[in-house]
């Protein structure tokens, strides 16, 4: 199977210091781990050029070249600007499309389109919202703008018919699969206690879970 990476997912489970699951995980899985090249530029090639964000680049980077991650430029111009048009205008502020997506996201998605994908790995909110949930991701919108927000339904719906059954991963489901294959343990000290922390520190990163959802993880709720 093919799994194409985001930018979110990479940096959040790099900023665990837990990147080398990764590999692992690629190999347990005989699966293709696919980085977008706007993907690759968003989470190495910009930040490694800055202080701050450096080391997290640099990791990144190792675990890619080290497992044989292959870096693919979506191919269809057409797919991808047909994603972008009707993504960045399934909502509205006074008449005007919100912009959601960003191009490594787009890419992200056109790749799962053209390589039929069997996961896509976010940790971003909003992209996984506006398939997964996307009248609450409206209300959540509205909410921090403070002004009415407006969807267009039948985009909405064009983006879900365009991506059915889509399976969105992030770096926690991909943690709780690697303490399930054996590998957390490679890194922590076995036990329920490392895979809380390794989930709880995913969620500081960025990576959007609650704390009920890390709960179910310990749980017994796998990917």
């Amino acid at each position: 199977m093919n799994v194409i990476f985001d930018a979110s997912t990479l940096i959040s489970i790099s900023q665990t210091c837990l990147v080398n699951l990764l590999g692992g995980l690629k190999q347990k899985m005989n699966a293709e781990f696919i980085v977008p090249k706007a993907v690759f530029y968003e989470a190495v090639q910009r930040p490694i050029s800055i202080k701050r964000f450096e080391l997290n680049a640099i990791r990144i980077k190792k675990v890619i070249e080290e497992n044989g991650f292959k870096i693919v430029a979506s191919k269809d111009q057409g797919l991808f600007d047909e994603i972008a048009g009707i993504a960045n205008a399934c909502f509205f502020i006074k008449g005007k499309p919100i912009k959601l997506l960003q191009r490594g996201e787009i890419e992200a998605l056109a790749l799962v389109k053209e390589l039929g994908a069997g996961a896509l790995a976010i940790d971003e909110r909003t992209t996984r919202m506006l398939f997964e949930a996307p009248e609450h991701l409206r209300k959540i919108l509205q909410t921090r703008r403070r002004i009415e927000i407006k969807a267009d339904r039948s985009n909405v719906r064009a983006l879900e018919l365009m991506f059915p059954g889509i399976t969105i991963v992030r770096s926690v489901e991909l943690i709780a699969l690697a303490e399930e294959m054996g590998l957390l343990e490679k890194e922590l000290p076995k036990g329920e206690q490392s895979l809380e922390a390794a989930l709880f520190a995913a969620k500081y990163s960025g990576c959007a879970v609650s704390a009920r959802e890390i709960n179910m993880f310990l749980h017994g709720k796998k990917w």
